[in-house]
């Protein structure tokens, strides 16, 4: 069965996922924040940024650079601004609610994209994917790491399967170059994917 991230990311049961992804998913934040290695002026984007552990560490990366985030949580849209209020008052982050596949950004705005445990929620994913694709500039490049349980329990679908039909839809939506392995994350139950806009 297909979970709802409106049941589990709003209300008591989003504060409660807060504290838990917080946690949780750090790990994998350090690591896809590691791999996307933006330059210290590049500007990112954030798709579901839960309670904001990855943006910070993004903010420490990038002194010079701006980074914007959207996630369908009112809950973690709150607990973001809390754990980021200076960079967040100084202008260097902007959070929005809102969701992958509508994005508040123009074309071409952003050097790179990063999502820890959301892409599996995109839908639709093709109308996501291209979303981020218009907003990234030539070379741009998508960064996704997300636990397997993750996967299986949100699509259904084992991880090798997600990740063909995932590398299937980038295609069609604007991004080649889809490539993915097994990240350190989750004791190695987990999986980076990658991919690009044509330079």
């Amino acid at each position: 069965m297909a979970v709802n991230p409106d049941r589990i990311f709003d209300g008591l049961l989003g504060r409660i996922s807060a504290l838990i992804m917080a946690g949780g998913n750090r790990a994998a934040e350090a690591e896809a924040v590691a791999e996307l290695d933006p330059r210290p002026h590049h500007r990112v984007l954030v798709v579901g940024f839960g309670p904001g552990v990855g943006l910070r560490l993004l903010a420490e990366r990038l002194p010079e650079g701006h980074i914007a985030g959207i996630d369908p949580s009112a809950v973690m849209l709150r607990a973001a601004t809390r754990r980021n209020r200076r960079a967040v008052a100084d202008g260097r982050i902007e959070l929005h609610r809102g969701k992958a596949d509508a994005l508040p950004f123009p074309d071409s705005d952003f050097d790179a994209a990063i999502t820890v445990n959301t892409i599996q929620f995109w839908e639709p994913l093709e109308t996501s994917l291209r979303e981020v694709a218009r907003v990234l500039r030539p070379g741009g490049r998508l960064v996704s790491y997300t636990h397997d349980w993750a996967i299986t329990r949100t699509t259904g679908q084992d991880v090798e399967s997600w990740v063909r039909d995932t590398t299937e839809v980038c295609h069609r939506a604007g991004l080649g170059s889809a490539r993915h392995w097994r990240a350190r994350a989750e004791k190695g139950k987990s999986v980076a994917f990658t991919a690009r806009t044509p330079e």
